[in-house]
């Protein structure tokens, strides 16, 4: 192709440069060269002078652009057919004849050669036909490929199936196939008369656009640490949930899950923990901000995903952007004839690794080992405990197997998208059903969306003067809930997984009545815990869910360079939790009598933007780009419930409120919570010879949940890049590094998460006092909750230094951040003199935390013939510190038992760090027991044996010490996409590591508190006698109380590598493909998590929990890492199909 000379044809070099730097964005499919040349008139604002001869008006071409310059685009139309172009008075465009070979202006007058059209015709004697198909890295034809032979005008284009066919003069021709977003390929034709081409993206040709708060920037104008995730990488996963399918796949993003149910939301965390309240970061969908709208999303719906991680990228979002921000862009309709998609996929999903427990015959044994352990010492027989009388005819229960099953999961999504040059419209419908692989849990849900986009008008540009659009999203869902963390003591609120690790497997499902067997009526000790299956099935506990999202939106090209827009948002969620807990078992026993609870929750989210953007190219090598704007929050969250008891009839159609007998047990309740937000904020952009490169945002935010003298926060961000690949000097090095660039930010933002009106005192009921005379008891009011005045923004400074860079041709890309953030004036409650009442501690601005890491992605893509590959890693190394607390007082957390903790939060450590005693080993001698620090008086031989910290001859709670954290120092993930001719592959990898985990629940079946059942490793390890064991000690009810201490010995290597993903897929031959009126259609297999590489003993170390049943006063990010007995996640095997028409 003769693109060199084109450029030549420049009648005013200056103005014609202005015109041609413009950009477009254009979708357009096999259409005639001289509708595409008619809508790039619209589209750039300018006009075209040409023959029809000389265009061969008639020739079909495809064009994808998006924020393309217009000569790029007019090379690649206007190129393979020898045409040139001349810019006049900076809006006409001449098209005329090229010359041969790169020539200068003065001589393009004179040479002006007669065309060759594109078809099987040339200067040189044809000798033989060529023909074959030029697909993408998918397989899917790419119509309007140019076909050319090199050092000649003779080629052909693809038609609408990729396929060409033209002569060739000899076996040394080369053909190059060229088509704009991809990079040009040649082959040699040699013998062959068939030749199949597959074209690879050219990300840099492409000019990729990346979406940033209020609107889009050229990733390579970009100065801030941004990171993107496609839509396609999204759907390769079957989860219900977008926020699920983010783990592993963005550098610096650690997502977990607090249970593996169905329908159960996930934690997510950018570059590290920043305080010890509110972690998540801010998520915007298209354009709405919202809390958890993420996880009810269909990811089918999602066109790619933004993840703002530094302040240059998330000062913009000011008082909200503290933890980072996740910005979620849905698909929208474009121009063209209705377009027809269809995903669905179907399975089975079932449980991953069992914990060994002990079957009967080993729990009698452990059992009455105990009992003689026990009664070692004890004379009274009435005070001995009794052995279990062998030869007792006793069950055997696998009470894991027993709550566990092979459950169904499926989904269905159809939408339709198309359009005109004047409204473009998609309309998506979702139909998501997962059971939980636990009985009586699971979740379904139903999804439409709709999207709108109209152009009013002829603006400066050529596209429409007005733009009119609409986005909204309707959710219904319903969620069967079963218990699945808590301390699982006390009944329905405790995690079903906790109750088939403790109860007994001499005991039986059912008794021979058919009933469920409850708790084991006194003497009979052994058995203790409720029966998971009758706890499972006989409790009725319904989320019902009613969520509406979506924005409206008008846009005013007001000039050439000066666009307006409007934005008005809408987040509504309707919430229905209804609990029925059945009376049931032996005798009717537990729960009752039956009783219900049932509340509705309304939580609405208004918010409403207005921006004005100023874009401008001054001089051909100063690119201004000026966002100012206002944004105006409101959120109301209103609650109402009640509660009732005692249901005579417990038919499920009855169950509500007001049929309960107990006068006692009717309950009522209600709540109202607001707050508003309203901000300005601008941006600007400045880009100079797209060389260097800088970005300074500020945002002023007043909110209603501080005190009016601290109700206004300003935030800002500075940044700059520098393009090193664009320089002179670099020339010399572009064949080996292709893109090279260094960029660095910093800046302050701030953290409004901190709960509603802290600054004021709550003043609760329920409080009697002594009046008169005589004294009397007076109802009153107290202050249960004291507020600070003085409480204002937890502010963020973060700063960052980032390197991008690209080897051989793109086929290898790097980039690498180091960031340091710190967390000033976090939010501290901090206890008063008891003097004061007992009045809830107010919050104080007293802490500061440090976040520091290092990032890396690396993407490596090649072919070779057919073989095509991509592989994809990336790795977050991350350091957390507490640098100050108020006054130094540490903050417990993490509670293991009533009144334990497991974790302290204090300077110099991570948040949650755990702080524990440390087990050296098992007493094996009373010798021994006299030469140790003093451990108690009930201390035996066999119990375990703690180290002396502090060297004062006595263990105890100043022995503790910080042992580890639940925050992992490295995440990471691993993917890896190849394609050979219609047959895919992806096989994705996800882990952590440096982390640890308190295996809470292994405290009662290896703690031997209780009759509970007991884990494998204690039947094989525990302590008989000197030298037997030094990490499992004696077994022993009585003297259990040293031995379940919080100590390392429950502390666990919570580091793991998940098989997440691997996914097999074949796309059907087009001609197949047609057969069904599909233009294309694929099918796969896919197996999700797989397998797991883990040294931690417990269900599964990715599902990190901590008490939620027990209202403490810290818990969250100060509280991980617990395991209580959680949910696991599936394994799941799903079949699915593609289809587009």
């Amino acid at each position: 192709m003769l693109i060199g000379s084109i450029g030549t044809l420049l009648a005013n070099p200056v103005k014609g440069q202005n015109v041609l730097r413009r950009t477009l964005s254009l979708t357009i499919a096999n259409q005639p060269i001289e509708s595409v040349l008619s809508q790039v008139e619209k589209a750039a604002n300018i006009t075209f002078s040409y023959s029809y001869e000389l265009i061969q008006g008639n020739r079909r071409v495809s064009l994808n652009v998006r924020n393309e310059r217009l000569d790029n685009v007019l090379n690649a139309l206007l190129g393979p057919v020898n045409i040139g172009y001349e810019v006049v008075n900076n809006r006409l465009i001449v098209l005329r004849r090229a010359p041969k070979a790169a020539a200068t202006s003065s001589e393009s007058a004179a040479a002006r050669p007669e065309l060759v059209p594109l078809e099987s015709t040339g200067p040189e004697a044809i000798d033989k036909q060529v023909a074959g198909q030029v697909t993408d890295e998918k397989g899917q034809a790419i119509p309007g490929v140019n076909v050319i032979i090199k050092g000649s005008n003779a080629g052909s284009t693809t038609d609408a199936d990729g396929r060409y066919r033209l002569s060739v003069p000899g076996d040394d021709v080369v053909l190059q196939f060229s088509f704009i977003g991809y990079v040009t390929k040649e082959e040699t034709v040699g013998t062959r008369t068939q030749i199949n081409i597959t074209l690879v993206e050219d990300n840099k040709t492409l000019s990729e656009v990346v979406v940033v708060g209020y609107g889009t920037q050229k990733k390579a104008d970009l100065t801030g640490a941004v990171s993107t995730i496609s839509g396609k990488d999204i759907n390769l996963l079957p989860v219900g949930g977008v926020d699920q399918a983010l783990q592993g796949k963005a550098a610096g993003v650690r997502v977990t899950q607090s249970s593996g149910a169905p329908g159960e939301g996930v934690s997510v965390r950018i570059r590290g923990v920043g305080t010890i309240n509110d972690n998540s970061p801010l998520f915007i969908i298209d354009g709405v901000p919202t809390k958890d709208a993420f996880s009810v999303l269909n990811p089918n719906d999602i066109e790619s995903i933004s993840v703002l991680k530094d302040a240059s990228s998330s000062a913009i979002y000011g008082a909200r952007a503290a933890n980072g921000v996740i910005i979620v862009s849905t698909k929208r309709g474009k121009t063209g004839a209705p377009r027809i998609s269809f995903n669905s996929y179907t399975g089975i999903q079932q449980h991953g690794r069992l914990i060994p427990m002990a079957n009967t015959a080993e729990y009698v044994s452990i059992f009455n080992e105990s009992v003689v352990n026990d009664n070692v010492g004890v004379e009274n027989p009435s005070l001995q405990r009794r052995p279990i009388p062998t030869g007792t005819q006793l069950p055997d229960t696998d009470w894991q197997r027993a709550i566990f099953r092979t459950a169904p999961i499926q989904n269905y999504q159809l939408s339709i998208s198309g359009g005109s040059e004047k409204s473009r419209y998609l309309i998506s419908g979702n139909y998501f059903d997962q059971q939980g692989i636990i009985l009586n849990s699971g979740y379904k849900r139903y999804a439409l969306r709709t999207s709108l986009d109209t152009d009013i008008g002829k603006g400066p540009n050529g596209n429409g003067r007005f733009k009119i659009g609409t986005n909204l999203n309707l959710n219904y869902g319903v969620r069967n809930i079963v218990g699945s963390s808590g301390d699982g003591y006390g009944g329905n609120g405790g995690s079903i997984v906790r109750y088939a690790l403790f109860r007994s497997p001499a005991i039986a499902i059912y008794d021979q009545n058919g009933n469920y067997t409850d708790l084991p009526a006194s003497p009979a000790l052994f058995g203790d815990g409720y029966n998971p299956v009758g706890l499972a099935r006989k409790q009725d506990n319904t989320e019902t869910q009613y969520r509406a999202f979506g924005n409206l939106y008008a846009e005013w090209q007001i000039a050439k360079h000066l666009r307006f827009r409007t934005d008005g948002g809408l987040d509504m969620n309707i919430l229905n939790r209804k609990i029925f807990n059945e009376n049931w078992g032996t005798n009717n026993r537990i729960n009752s009598p039956a009783s219900l609870v049932n509340q509705v929750g309304l939580l609405s989210n208004l918010n409403w933007n207005n921006t004005l953007n100023y874009n401008r190219v001054f001089n051909e090598r100063h690119d201004l780009a000026v966002l100012v704007g206002t944004e105006a929050i409101k959120n109301i969250n209103r609650v109402i419930g009640g509660s009732d008891r005692n249901y005579i009839d417990q038919v499920a159609n009855l169950r509500y409120l007001g049929r309960g007998i107990d006068p006692t047990g009717k309950t009522s309740f209600e709540g109202d919570s607001r707050w508003a937000l309203f901000s300005l904020f601008g941006r600007v952009n400045y880009t100079y010879n797209n060389r260097y490169l800088f970005t300074a945002n500020i945002r002023r935010d007043g909110s209603s949940r501080f005190a009016p003298q601290n109700r206004y926060g300003t935030f800002f961000s500075g940044s700059m890049g520098w393009n090193i690949d664009q320089e002179a000097f670099f020339k010399p090095l572009a064949g080996t590094i292709s893109l090279l660039k260094l960029r660095a930010s910093i800046g302050q933002l701030g953290n409004q998460d901190i709960g509603n009106y802290p600054f004021a005192s709550i003043v609760g009921s329920g409080y009697n006092y002594p009046l008169g005379d005589p004294q009397q008891t007076n109802p009153g009011y107290a202050i249960v909750s004291r507020g600070n005045t003085n409480v204002k923004w937890e502010s963020s400074t973060q700063s960052d230094i980032g390197l991008e860079t690209a080897f051989l041709n793109n086929r290898l890309q790097l980039t690498a951040d180091y960031f340091i953030k710190v967390t000033s004036d976090m939010l501290i409650p901090v206890p008063v003199p008891k003097s004061g009442g007992a009045a809830g501690a107010p919050y104080v601005n007293a802490g500061r935390v440090q976040n520091k890491g290092l990032e890396l992605d690396l993407t490596y893509r090649d072919k070779k013939g057919a073989f095509t590959y991509d592989i994809t890693a990336n790795a977050s190394f991350i350091k957390n510190k507490i640098l100050s607390l108020s006054d130094g007082r540490p903050i417990p957390g993490g509670r293991i038992d009533n009144g334990v903790f497991a974790t302290l939060t204090e300077p110099g450590y991570p948040i949650g760090s755990f702080y524990l005693l440390q087990q050296e080993g098992i007493f094996q001698s009373d010798a021994e027991i006299f030469t140790s620090a003093f451990q108690g008086n009930t201390i035996r031989p066999g119990d375990v044996k703690f180290k002396d910290v502090n060297n004062d001859g006595r263990i105890d709670e100043k022995d503790r010490s910080h042992v580890g954290s639940p925050i992992p120092t490295l995440l990471y993930g691993l993917t890896a996409n190849l394609q050979w001719k219609g047959f895919d592959l992806s096989v994705f990898f996800q882990g952590v590591s440096g982390n640890k985990i308190y295996y809470q629940v292994a405290t009662d079946i290896e703690g031997f508190y209780r009759a509970f059942n007991i884990t494998q490793r204690v039947v094989d390890d525990h302590w008989t006698g000197p030298g037997t064991s030094n990490t499992q000690p004696r077994v022993s009810w009585k003297g259990a109380a040293n031995n379940k201490q919080p100590s390392t010995r429950f502390l666990e290597d919570g580091a793991y590598t998940r098989l997440k993903n691997l996914q097999i897929g074949y796309t059907l031959p087009q001609k197949l493909a047609r057969k069904i009126a599909a233009g294309s259609a694929r099918v796969y297999l896919s197996g999700q998590n797989l397998l797991t590489f883990t040294k931690y003993p417990g269900l599964d170390p990715e599902m990190q929990t901590s008490d939620n049943v027990n209202n403490e006063q810290f818990r969250g990010d100060v509280a991980v890492g617990i395991d209580w007995g959680t949910y696991p996640a599936a394994r799941t095997y799903t079949i699915g199909l593609n289809l587009n028409f």
